[in-house]
């Protein structure tokens, strides 16, 4: 799946899973990160900015929640980059320093919003590896509706949460089964009238603004709401939640298409480069490496190994080599 898998901060910040490995080639574009007023995303320290975005192929796991870039390209991220632009600031888990000796860990807080309530869990280590944690449920004004606090140990932790899962199942379960009489099922509402050129009001734009939250497709939300996509995308501008669309230049013209050519042959290329296309060999990787770590650059490295200076950079991050040369291959590039 194609999932945004690192973002660079206004401040030129990498953050997100740089070294995922990559099963397709990577694209790159700019997001502007634009979450809904008055909810927990509002309170991220990347709100307002607009991020440069690293997507591609990968196998991490994707999150919730579908980001717009501005060229238009809707990608779902990974959850590690959800959780970095979706959680408030003071919700992370803090690390630990590099001289952590294991007597004390500082405390930890997560936070989720679910159907329109928030759920915190809070939790701080004791010397002898106890937690003391306490779950609250709340309303996104901040009422408290319930808390569930007490001890245990880490190991118990996976435990508890299927626990959870089942007692939340076995009292729906009850609660169906207690009820007076079946009430029949609701018909399934079919999509809403179309409503083009109709002007929009408060209570619309406020559902289109929670909407935005969790839907970032133009098209779905204009089935939603009776709408067109461009109509969509223009109230989104109004609320400052999105870019106002740019009109095509009455102008433009397609760019013409490049006149194909072909590429070098094999013993085209070998004239330059001896080796070009061959196999490499146990030894030569050895001895890639060894010149890596000397300091040697891809172009000295071409010319002692026969091969494009693109063919040294690609082994050396195959076989993890490392070095100078290395490390630049390894650094993305706009």
């Amino acid at each position: 799946m194609t999932l945004i898998y690192a973002f660079q901060d206004a401040s030129g910040h990498w953050h997100g899973d740089l070294d995922a490995p990559l099963l397709a080639d990577r694209g790159h574009g700019t997001l502007t990160y634009l979450p809904v007023p008055g909810t927990p995303e509002a309170a991220s320290p990347f709100a307002g900015q607009t991020l440069k975005v690293l997507f591609a192929v990968t196998d991490l796991e994707p999150g919730p929640v579908m980001y717009q870039l501005d060229s238009g390209g809707l990608f779902p991220a990974s959850w590690h980059v959800h959780t970095l632009l979706a959680a408030p600031v003071g919700t992370r888990t803090t690390p630990q320093p590099p001289d952590f000796d294991g007597t004390s860990e500082p405390c930890l807080e997560l936070a989720v919003t679910d159907h329109g309530r928030r759920y915190v869990l809070t939790a701080t280590r004791h010397d002898d590896g106890r937690l003391t944690a306490t779950l609250t449920a709340s309303t996104l004004a901040g009422d408290i509706e319930g808390e569930l606090r007490g001890d245990i140990g880490t190991a118990h932790l996976d435990g508890l949460a299927r626990l959870l899962s089942a007692a939340a199942r076995a009292t729906q379960t009850q609660s169906a089964a207690s009820a007076p009489s079946p009430v029949p099922a609701p018909a399934v509402p079919g999509p809403p009238p179309p409503r083009r050129g109709e002007p929009w009001n408060d209570e619309e734009s406020a559902r289109l603004a929670e909407s935005y939250r969790h839907e970032r497709d133009f098209d779905a939300l204009g089935r939603e709401f009776g709408r067109s996509p461009l109509a969509i995308q223009h109230q989104l501008a109004r609320l400052g939640l999105a870019r106002r669309p740019t009109p095509p230049h009455p102008t433009a013209r397609p760019a013409p298409v490049p006149k194909q050519t072909h590429g070098p042959t094999l013993e085209e290329r070998r004239r330059t480069h001896s080796r070009s296309h061959e196999p490499w060999t146990e030894t030569e990787e050895k001895q890639l490496a060894q010149r890596c770590a000397q300091g040697a650059t891809a172009e000295e490295m071409s010319r002692e190994f026969g091969r494009s200076e693109q063919a040294i950079e690609k082994r050396m991050k195959a076989i993890g080599a490392q070095g100078p040369a290395a490390d630049k291959a390894r650094t993305p590039e706009f």
